[in-house]
């Protein structure tokens, strides 16, 4: 048996019907096929958290008053300095924590 070509207005309407099977997430599990796992939005810390960069930039400001400090030795300058080394160690451990967690859910 021969097969016609299909017209432009058949591929149109295929090309539509496998768009919106496509985004029929149980459909595509039930056919086998991998879908992509959404991930729902952090809660609690941050988006800069989440990859770090707001630590990054935490550990920047402890080094730069750690330099002034000792630089001036200003008492307000430590006390700043040990007070923002405090929230980065703080906030260094929360982020371990939760990489760690996200890890084992995985």
């Amino acid at each position: 048996m021969e097969r016609s070509p299909l017209s432009e207005n058949e591929r149109r309407v295929l090309a539509q019907m496998e768009h919106a099977l496509r985004q029929d997430r149980h459909f595509a599990l039930r056919m086998g096929d991998h879908v992509p796992v959404q991930r729902p939005r952090r809660r609690g810390l941050p988006e800069a958290m989440g990859s770090g960069r707001g630590l990054v930039l935490l550990c920047l400001l402890s080094l730069a008053l750690m330099i002034t400090g000792i630089a001036t030795a200003h008492t307000p300058v430590t006390v700043a300095f040990a007070a923002v080394w405090t929230a980065t160690l703080a906030l260094a451990a929360v982020w371990l924590f939760a990489r760690s967690a996200r890890r084992r859910r995985r």
